[in-house]
Parts: structure tokens; sequence; C-alpha cells
């Protein structure tokens, strides 16, 4: 029953990440705006990236017992998390005019290294 909860939070966070980001997405001229819209963009974008691919991660994973569940579900919140900060840091570099083919290269192995890392650790939730 906790996983619901949290799996509330998740949704909730997502859907208002979305309002900010469309309402962002509508009334700023992205040629012509400041840093800091740039930013609330790249951060409302992340959030709500993060929420999508860790609800879809959790639903395409098949539990029975609330514990598999409550375990599965951090494991897809922490990937959600890892593909989110991928895709914005690259949208990041892009923006920023250093992304070529070396420096994604770089930053999508330091990713999958990190994921690596944290899912060979074998904690209780992950």
């Amino acid at each position: 029953m906790k996983h619901y909860k949290i799996l509330f939070a998740v949704f909730s966070a997502t859907l208002l990440s979305f309002v900010g980001w469309f309402t962002i997405l509508q009334t700023i001229d992205p040629f012509s705006t400041d840093s800091f819209s740039r930013i609330m963009f790249y951060v409302f974008a992340l959030i709500f990236l993060w929420g999508v691919f860790a609800m879809s991660f959790f639903y395409l994973r098949k539990s029975n017992n609330d514990n598999e569940k409550l375990k599965n579900l951090f494991s897809s919140i922490r990937q959600g998390l890892v593909i989110s900060i991928g895709l914005i840091g690259l949208a990041v570099l892009r923006t920023i005019d250093v992304l070529n083919l070396l420096s994604a290269s770089v930053y999508v192995i330091a990713l999958i290294l990190i994921e690596f890392y944290y899912s060979s650790k074998g904690s209780n939730y992950a």
C-alpha cells in the first residue's frame, strides 16, 4: 500500500511540472529570454521526464508482493532520473553549443557507469 502513496506523489509532481513546462513553452520566446527562464524550462522538463520514465518503468515491471513492488518502484525512480538527466544534459550541452560526438559519448558513458555502480551496490531499495 505504501507504493501507491509514492506513485501518487510522483504522478502529482509530474503533472505539476508538465503544467509549468507547458506554460513556459507557450509564453516565453526562446530566442530573446534570460537565463533564469531557460533554467526553469530545463528544471520543469527534467522533473516531467523523470516522472514519466519512472512511472513507465514501474508499470512495465511485473511484481506480485508489496515488498517487490516497493523495490521495483525505487529502482524505476533511480533509472528514470538517470535517463532524464542524460536527456536534459544533452539538451543543455546543445544549447550552449558544446555538444559534439566526443562530449556526448563521454557524458553518456559516465551516466551508464553511475547506473552500473548503483545497480551493483545491492542496497535495500535498489
